[in-house]
């Protein structure tokens, strides 16, 4: 895993004390323990990475995304353009849940309309 960012670490931190709700998706909490499965001792993260988790609300993958999902990569596709599917379903399981996604992976989510894509820098402001 990588190390988060001071940004990051701030938002967490305001998450752990309860002023703001975290949430996160299926989708990158598999992300998150692949990373940890693929690291030299995975033991020595599964504790601090369900810690971590446990302090998120978890939104899943559910069929309304899929038809979210679904409509998103036809329209793309249509207009030759590609997008990953791990990203086009965070990005419609946030706007599903009307949550923002905070990424610093911009570009990568701003094709699927209806989503509120944030930077962490600009949702710190958002979280005071």
């Amino acid at each position: 895993m990588r190390k988060p960012s001071d940004v990051v670490r701030l938002i967490m931190k305001r998450v752990y004390e309860g002023r703001v709700l975290g949430c996160t998706t299926s989708v990158n909490a598999f992300e998150i323990w692949f990373g940890v499965y693929l690291a030299p001792r995975p033991e020595d993260l599964v504790e601090d990475t369900e810690e971590l988790l446990s302090q998120l609300e978890i939104m899943g993958f559910d069929y309304e995304a899929s038809i979210g999902a679904g409509s998103v990569m036809a329209e793309l596709k249509m207009m030759g353009q590609v997008i990953d599917v791990r990203d086009l379903f965070v990005g419609t399981i946030c706007r599903v849940n009307g949550v923002p996604l905070v990424t610093r992976n911009v570009k990568h989510y701003d094709r699927i309309s209806g989503l509120t894509v944030l930077k962490p820098e600009e949702a710190v402001g958002k979280t005071r």
